[in-house]
């Protein structure tokens, strides 16, 4: 058994005369722009890179990347490609766009064998479509957690199955854009979600399954845009991890590692680690010179942005379609999605409560107000992509009060669930939709759990209690 991380959340395992490449994202940038490879991979690694499979954890674009699926299909035009089995065929249909015909979906707690005593297994977890995978060969257990965030009893599926995890990885950092994209944020929500809130619960799950090596993945990139160039300040750097999770080891008796894997780095269980040299100290450096070697890239998007109009006829066609499938029973809000180009700006105002989308050339006097760049919306209504564009941070949300962040987080949610056909609701009564949910039962006990401890019962959320250290190292050493 060996892997190589490649990037991102690129990760290659190989063993018994089998590759497998899981979410490559090898070059370039995701996200109109916005996200790159912090580092970047090294270009013999890619420019070699060949794979008998490839693994899905979901649709977001540092994991489904367009370009580096293609360059694999290119290397390997018999590539399997592996994804979870969701109620959306979302994810076979975008493959199939890009050339790929020897597709598997594998069910929730499933597994295929890849070669001799090589096998995949995986679990899917939360509401939107997402998954982590587990790949156990030659003694060994890796638990690509990626950013699936298993807890309870999602998570104890995983861990009486593989009682022996040799290694973790998982997501260290913000990916979302609350609360950094709310205008004002550090004053209207100076304590959501801070950078030490990440790094603690990286550090307790990996603590909580009792992985011998935990990897800091999944959160490897950097904004190069100038929209979203500042947020290079919110990133949580695998270093302070590494720091953290070293101390809360030792203060709990637990022998466990993280270990720093820059792309190119290796582990071999003939060799153990092999480390790339990477300074993480001198990031703001490193990120000023990779803007200036991809200042190409971004003076032609920047072009290209600055030509665009707003597809007014686009968005009001996806924004009625969106609110025609709403429940009968629903939330009186109202939000205005405020889109610029050199025309001026057009506001397009949501009423949830009539089913209604009305155009404007200013917002409406109630409801929250999310500025987004023209390029970015054109996609997100044209081709369906809101579920990928609040990672982007491509968008600007203003807040009348700080109450109508609870909209703002609604609005997302119901976006995510119309693009992931789970509306109209009885989408989610078709055979394929409730086998796949009966699968995942444990969902819906663990957030009926949640419901009662955190609303009826008001007691606080906290992440430090959805991973519990074992109770034989809580006394520490």
């Amino acid at each position: 058994m060996r892997f190589t991380v490649l990037s991102h959340a690129g990760l290659l395992v190989e063993h018994s005369g089998t590759r497998i490449v899981a979410d490559p994202w090898l070059r370039g940038s995701c996200y109109w722009r916005s996200w790159w490879n912090y580092p970047e991979p090294p270009a013999e690694l890619v420019d070699s890179l060949t794979t008998d499979y490839i693994y899905l954890t979901h649709l977001h674009w540092d994991h489904f990347h367009g370009p580096s699926l293609r360059r694999l299909l290119e290397r390997n035009p018999r590539v399997k490609v592996l994804v979870p089995k969701v109620p959306t065929r979302r994810m076979l249909e975008d493959l199939e766009y890009l050339g790929f015909r020897d597709i598997t979906e594998i069910p929730h707690g499933g597994s295929l064998r890849l070669g001799e005593d090589f096998t995949l297994h995986s679990f899917q977890f939360g509401p939107a479509v997402d998954s982590a995978l587990v790949l156990s060969g030659g003694g060994y257990t890796l638990f690509n957690a990626n950013d699936c965030k298993h807890f309870g009893l999602p998570l104890r599926q995983i861990t009486r199955r593989f009682p022996k995890i040799d290694f973790v990885f998982r997501s260290h950092s913000s990916a979302s854009p609350i609360p950094y994209c709310v205008d004002g944020y550090t004053e209207a929500f100076p304590d959501l979600r801070s950078p030490r809130d990440y790094i603690e619960e990286f550090t307790r799950f990996a603590l909580h399954v009792g992985a011998r090596h935990a990897v800091p993945f999944a959160s490897n990139h950097c904004f190069l845009h100038r929209d979203t160039y500042a947020f290079n300040n919110t990133a949580v750097s695998p270093e302070d991890v590494r720091v953290f999770y070293t101390q809360m080891a030792r203060e709990t008796g637990s022998d466990s590692q993280c270990v720093v894997m820059a792309p190119g780095s290796r582990w071999s269980a003939e060799q153990g680690f092999d480390i790339q040299p990477f300074d993480y100290s001198n990031r703001g450096a490193h990120i000023a010179a990779l803007r200036d070697a991809h200042a190409g890239a971004l003076a032609a998007h920047y072009d290209l942005e600055a030509l665009a109009t707003v597809d007014v006829e686009g968005a009001e066609k996806y924004f009625a379609a969106f609110l025609k499938s709403l429940p009968l029973i629903r939330p009186r809000w109202r939000i205005n999605f405020r889109v610029t180009d050199a025309a001026g700006a057009q506001c397009f105002v949501l009423d949830f409560a009539r089913r209604r989308v009305e155009r404007r050339d200013v917002p409406d006097s109630a409801g929250p107000v999310i500025d987004v760049p023209v390029v970015v919306f054109n996609d997100c209504v044209n081709i369906r992509m809101f579920s990928a564009w609040t990672a982007s941070k491509r968008l600007r949300i203003h807040l009348r009060s700080p109450a109508e962040l609870n909209i703002v987080n609604g609005v997302f949610s119901l976006l995510d669930f119309y693009e992931l056909d789970m509306l109209p609701l009885l989408r989610n009564f078709s055979p394929r939709s409730l086998g796949v949910r009966a699968r995942r039962w444990r969902d819906a006990v663990e957030a009926a759990s949640l419901l009662v401890r955190h609303r009826l019962l008001k007691q606080p959320f906290d992440v430090a209690a959805l991973y519990q250290l074992p109770a034989a190292k809580q006394g520490g050493t």
